[in-house]
């Protein structure tokens, strides 16, 4: 197996320009962070069939940074034929979980064996700061929906002191004859991070993508970076008026009398 099955589908990391590549070698898992920024204790966890995310065990210890062209060796449980695997086990969703310099949490979800894309989606976006997702029509062959997210808090723990704890919810199967007509509605933290839908239909497994309706990373940065370039046109501004001001009052300044004249012997 290598990494180029993971390139089918992966929702990548938003910090800065982290991302990881990833393959998947027998027992061994590899993760690589191709970015340009180190991550900050890294970690990795494998899907259960129930939805629960596992973590991986490293090969040779878990370090406090993984800086960019740097990689990770974890151990891969799993060593069973893909097809005595459940179809939900077959994709083999991988998420690697981080911290980036300033101390937020992200992470990044891949698939070695993703399935096709969905050709019917589900109407999904975040509503008031929640991921909202409406029920199938009475059309749709969809019976049930897993929703795979990285949790994001955004900026809100940082305010406190930093304990480098991941902390990631299970994966939530929907079973819309259950849910009815009422949207189904999941907090994913105020990060609002993109968000994977597995659906379930009598003709197999497909795959949605949600948007993420959060910053993208932006939260990270100060308010007066953000606004740097209103302040450099202003001050241009503030330049372009004073010099003209400068100008305008040296050529209103009456001229001094030209004296002329002879000497007297």
């Amino acid at each position: 197996m290598h990494a180029l099955a993971v390139l089918l589908l992966s929702l990548p990391a938003v910090a800065g320009n982290l991302s990881f590549r990833l393959s998947l070698t027998g027992s061994q898992l590899t993760v690589i962070n191709q970015g340009d920024s180190t991550a900050f204790y890294p970690a990795a966890y494998r899907l259960l069939p129930d939805g629960n995310w596992e973590q991986l065990k490293e090969a040779n210890g878990a370090p406090a940074e993984l800086s960019d062209g740097a990689s990770l060796l974890f151990i891969w449980p799993d060593t069973r034929p893909l097809e005595q695997m459940s179809e939900l086990e077959r994709m083999q969703p991988v998420m690697v979980r981080f911290f980036d310099q300033a101390g937020v949490g992200f992470g990044q979800i891949s698939f070695f064996h993703a399935a096709p894309a969905a050709n019917r989606a589900l109407t999904a976006a975040y509503v008031n700061g929640k991921l909202q997702i409406k029920p199938p029509d009475g059309g749709s062959s969809i019976r049930a929906s897993w929703v795979l997210w990285p949790q994001e808090e955004g900026i809100k723990p940082i305010q406190l002191p930093i304990r480098y704890e991941h902390h990631q919810p299970p994966a939530l199967r929907i079973d819309w004859q259950h849910q009815g007509s009422i949207p189904f509605q999941l907090d994913t933290g105020a990060g609002q991070p993109a968000a994977i839908l597995i659906h379930e239909t009598g003709q197999g497994y497909s795959m949605q993508l949600v948007p993420g309706g959060g910053l993208q990373g932006k939260e990270q940065r100060a308010a007066w970076l953000d606004a740097t370039p209103k302040l450099y046109a202003a001050s241009l501004i503030a330049l372009v008026f004073g010099v003209t001001a400068m100008v305008m009052q040296f050529l209103r300044r009456p001229r001094a009398a030209t004296k002329t004249g002879s000497a007297k012997t």
